[in-house]
């Protein structure tokens, strides 16, 4: 496997697994680096055009938190990106259009075996209404939202480069998503920790 480098928004995201790797609960014969693109779509960019020759050639993934629409909510639940999708409440409500070809879909990497697949929307901020949020899912089926990973995945689509991406549900989508992202975030570190923990000591890696 050699190195494996992980984004995710925050340093915070990485705690839960950086403690695995020092406490010897993952494999030494990889190398791992961590990358904390910081909050949003444009941060994301500036830092990732700041780390070009550290991610070129090397196997990536996203490890984040989301909010879920269209399946139960379960604090921690941990999915698998099947494709990453642009979108904001104008386009969901219909109030401003975009065209397709602008920011299309992109397919995820399929770099797992056992995280349930999901697709994944981007937004430019995170969705606080419940009118919203059922705006959204009539739009796009069960998904996550996330709001960094669209970006990312843009521009690992420009280099000619896919990326996979694991998230960990810290909220329904709607009006309570903040609060329940205060209260479930660290439970979805831990999550994403064990998750990729289980990957790599069991080889559940596909290539």
């Amino acid at each position: 496997m050699g190195k494996l480098i992980f984004l995710a928004a925050i340093e915070d995201e990485f705690a839960p697994l950086k403690s695995r790797i020092l406490a010897s609960e993952v494999r030494h014969d990889i190398h791992y680096e961590f990358v904390a693109l910081g909050v949003g779509v444009i941060n994301s960019l500036i830092t990732l055009e700041k780390h070009v020759d550290i991610i070129k050639n090397k196997h990536v993934i996203f490890l984040g938190t989301a909010g879920i629409m269209g399946n139960q909510f379960v604090p921690g639940e941990t999915y698998q990106a099947s494709f990453f999708r642009w979108t904001s409440i104008g386009l969901a409500l219909q109030k401003g259009f975009l065209p397709e070809s602008l920011y299309p879909d992109i397919e995820a990497q399929r770099f797992l075996v056992g995280p349930q697949n999901i697709p994944v929307i981007s937004t430019p901020e995170i969705t606080t209404d419940d009118k919203t949020a059922s705006a959204f899912q009539r739009q796009h089926g069960p998904c996550l939202e996330n709001l960094e990973v669209y970006g990312v995945a843009y521009w690992f689509k420009r280099h000619n480069r896919s990326l996979a991406a694991l998230l960990s549900v810290t909220n329904q989508v709607g009006k309570e998503s903040h609060s329940h992202y205060v209260t479930y975030r660290d439970l979805a570190w831990a999550q994403l920790a064990e998750t990729v923990q289980r990957v790599v000591m069991e080889g559940e890696k596909k290539v």
